[in-house]
């Protein structure tokens, strides 16, 4: 039994008919996730599936994170997607991923430090739901994490999230006020904005690369001797990249730069990335960027991309539509993924492929990325104030992905949609929302306690 802990009531029904007794049904499950998470983790070698492990072994909320397609084979075609949308023009691309800390703070193409959705890698197309739902979850499991709140104050934080969602597509319904949005300091609240100067301030390119890299002759280089993330790659591997540096400025549309601006200077193997990620193949590409100066060389992410975690569970014409609109090319879906849901997207951000047949999206290491600490979201007004703009980061970047983006693609707006189902039903919105992640929340401690339990 893996069925969803909002059919509950109905699955120990027919289970006790059937003669099952709780226990059981709850054995089933334990069951069930152990067996998930070791055919989902087989691939990695033990050293990478140990660190993963391990990683999720932290916290229920960790767990969460690293075990994402138990979330999708839950919820990927739930029949409750249909009471607010389920249909052909509800669809958007989705992070795939949802939870806080894939938001977070970083520098556009205008140099501005701006907040919002900062990781596409299992992005598709679906039903919005699917990402609302999942954030709605993390906000949960972020709350629990801090120890602070009481049942009711995490569905508080829910229901102040799931209105300002609805509250932000109905402000864009007749306008194209979301294409150009941007979260700053200047017009965040609460300790958003506080955030985001802080990250400003206490951040730079200097200290970026002083982080990566060493002075070999007064010329930086990736730090592989001594940086316990990163690591020597083989020359063949080296040579390949290189050789296709050529192929990946072809994919470039955010301007022109020239070719001695990806001059590379020397190439890592990065290591100890993520929990989703953990063992997935990853490169740093340290570049000249803009002048021969040492204080302003780029450092590239290169990493590859493969099939996401939604893509068994999210029904066929999800999967069909997203495969159509990436022609099957998995680093190109996170780059369109990207494009759609951002603005002002990263200049460096594009692909290329490999002797080893995988295709690798590429962007560059923000000197200014940062993930908001949640710890600090320790009392209800500030968490309240978070989780509203939560939703209006998302019902942003969910909007603007629609006939914004490509009308060819989505000839509907998301917003004027998602209206037309919610008008007036608004608190039945924030009902579904709270039960499912209240409810989900607390299946992830059980299914955590099953891992940590057996692995």
């Amino acid at each position: 039994m893996n069925t969803p802990p909002s059919l509950r009531a109905a699955t120990c029904g027919a289970l006790l008919a059937l003669g099952a007794t709780h226990a059981e049904a709850a054995q089933s499950r334990t069951t069930y996730v152990v067996n998930e998470i070791s055919t989902f983790n087989a691939d990695l070698d033990g050293q990478d599936r140990a660190e993963k492990y391990t990683k999720m072994k932290e916290s229920p909320f960790t767990f969460f994170r690293g075990s994402n397609h138990l979330y999708w084979k839950d919820y990927g075609d739930s029949s409750l997607l249909f009471t607010y949308g389920g249909g052909a023009y509800t669809r958007t691309w989705l992070g795939g991923d949802m939870h806080v800390n894939n938001t977070g703070a970083f520098d556009d193409d205008q140099g501005d430090i701006v907040f919002g959705l900062n990781d596409f890698d299992e992005a598709v197309i679906g039903d919005y739901q699917l990402d609302v739902w999942r954030m709605a979850i993390s906000l949960v499991l972020a709350a629990r994490e801090n120890g602070l709140f009481t049942r009711a104050e995490q569905e508080s934080f829910v229901d102040a999230f799931s209105e300002s969602y609805l509250d932000t597509l109905d402000a864009y319904v007749g306008n194209s006020d979301e294409s150009t949005r941007k979260f700053l300091a200047s017009n965040t609240y609460g300790r958003l904005n506080n955030f985001l100067v802080d990250v400003e301030d206490s951040n730079s390119r200097v200290e970026l690369l002083d982080k990566w890299t060493v002075k070999v002759s007064g010329i930086r280089r990736l730090d592989t001797s001594s940086h316990p993330d990163l690591a020597a790659v083989p020359s063949s591997v080296e040579s390949d990249l290189l050789s296709q540096m050529g192929a990946y400025r072809a994919t470039l549309s955010g301007g022109s730069l020239p070719a001695s601006y990806f001059t590379v200077k020397s190439v890592a193997r990065r290591l100890n990335a993520g929990i989703g990620s953990l063992g997935v193949s990853r490169y740093y590409v340290h570049i000249e960027g803009p002048s021969s100066s040492q204080d302003d060389d780029r450092i590239l992410d290169v990493k590859a991309q493969g099939t996401p975690s939604a893509w068994p569970y999210l029904g066929l014409s999800s999967v069909s539509m997203t495969n159509a609109t990436c022609g099957g090319n998995m680093a190109y879906r996170t780059v369109l993924a990207y494009k759609a849901l951002g603005y002002r997207v990263d200049d460096h951000l594009g692909w290329m492929s490999l002797a080893d047949g995988l295709t690798y999206s590429v962007r560059e290491i923000s000197p200014w990325k940062e993930t908001f600490p949640t710890s600090e979201l320790d009392t209800l007004t500030r968490f309240t104030k978070l989780a509203e703009q939560w939703g209006q980061v998302l019902a942003t970047h969910h909007a603007r992905a629609d006939k914004d983006w490509d009308a060819s693609v989505f000839p509907y707006s998301l917003d004027g949609e998602v209206r037309s189902l919610t008008d007036g039903d608004h608190s039945g919105f924030r009902a579904l929302v709270r039960t499912l992640a209240t409810d989900y929340a607390d299946q992830v401690e059980y299914d955590y306690s099953s891992f940590v339990a057996h692995f």
